[in-house]
């Protein structure tokens, strides 16, 4: 990828105790303030699960990749603390410190359904991933590949919260955005997450509808409903105190707690409230 390619937005995410680099994505929203002094970045949950389920402290927002140009991440809200086990909810959504967007762009995401895909197909729709090969840091762009219908032996057929694509990629790629194009537009509609897909070829094989597709987690229902209440809620840097610089605060939504249909709307109110918390007491609401 180069600066040409126009994905300036993207990025990697660094924890200080990690030597993984997943993919982050700086984006926009209708809703965000003009005058605030962050940003939102969408990722993958399991960016901020480490060895042994301990959850990631001091991460870093890397545009471009580029450590030079690090702003930390001052909270993350998590679809689920158990990415593996819920993985229709491994979504991640970032306050990052810094007016990102002026210098590097952002990216607007848009909600896309299996139906939509003949329409968009004709309509001329042409769609990328971008991210990279393991933890080398140089940034890739996998292209002239689609979102794919889901097959009944396919991990996650019952679930609408992520499309199975056939974007080349290899481990790494975790937290990159598929990117559809359509009339000189680029709108995200899934982030990868094909970590937790039970791939059963080896990998570095190209990608075959006998077996299990990459998976990223579409841009609607819980996912899209973060999103919106981080960006209608202002968010007041100054009221941070130092050590939250430092070690990343967690909140958990409660759409990722079993019996979401049964959460009340105080419950939902609590989300957008909720105090933020030093990375070693994230918790759910459940």
């Amino acid at each position: 990828m180069t600066s040409e390619d126009g994905f300036d937005a993207v990025g990697q995410i660094a924890c200080a105790n990690s030597t993984r680099l997943p993919i982050g994505t700086i984006i926009s929203h209708d809703a965000l303030p003009a005058d605030r002094d962050y940003e939102l970045v969408v990722t993958v949950a399991h960016t901020f699960r480490g060895r042994g389920g301990v959850m990631e402290t001091r991460c870093d927002f890397l545009p471009g990749g580029d450590p030079g140009a690090a702003t930390p991440l001052l909270h993350v809200a998590l679809g689920t603390l158990a990415p593996g086990r819920a993985f229709h909810h491994d979504w991640a959504v970032a306050i990052v410190s810094g007016r990102l967007s002026d210098t590097h762009g952002a990216l607007p995401l848009a909600t896309l359904t299996e139906d939509d895909l003949p329409s968009l197909d004709e309509a001329g729709a042409r769609y990328s991933l971008v991210g990279k090969n393991g933890e080398r840091p140089r940034m890739l762009i996998s292209e002239n590949c689609a979102p794919v219908p889901k097959l009944h032996w396919h991990h996650g057929f019952f679930s609408q919260g992520e499309l199975n694509h056939n974007c080349d990629m290899i481990p790494g790629w975790s937290g990159g955005p598929l990117v559809m194009t359509l009339n000189g537009k680029r709108q995200i509609v899934g982030i990868n997450a094909t970590e937790l897909n039970g791939i059963i070829h080896k990998v570095g094989d190209a990608y075959h509808p006998r077996m299990f597709a990459n998976t990223a987690i579409r841009y609607a229902g819980d996912f899209k409903a973060a999103v919106a209440r981080m960006a209608t809620t202002p968010f007041n840097t100054d009221d941070l105190s130092a050590n939250l610089h430092e070690q990343v605060a967690f909140s958990v939504l409660p759409e990722s707690c079993q019996g979401e249909a049964d959460m009340t709307s105080d419950i939902m109110a609590l989300a957008v409230e909720i105090a933020l918390v030093p990375a070693a007491e994230a918790r759910s609401f459940c």
